[in-house]
């Protein structure tokens, strides 16, 4: 499908267990404040250097 990552919100000792790192370490950020260690991202390429940076967008449905 393309996509290069996926960003979740969650406990760090749950998701890190699964691959996903800081998010912030890639320049993603969140919309929304939240404590830097329960934004990740995991890399779904095996270049992470190309993941994509900026504020993350959610759908309207979410209200955000």
């Amino acid at each position: 499908m393309g996509f290069k990552c996926c960003v979740v919100l969650g406990s760090p000792g749950y998701y890190f267990k699964s691959g996903y790192i800081t998010a912030s370490r890639f320049g993603i950020r969140a919309p929304f404040d939240v404590t830097d260690e329960y934004y990740m991202v995991c890399p779904l390429t095996l270049s992470p250097e190309t993941l994509p940076s900026g504020l993350v967008s959610y759908s309207p449905a979410f209200g955000l």
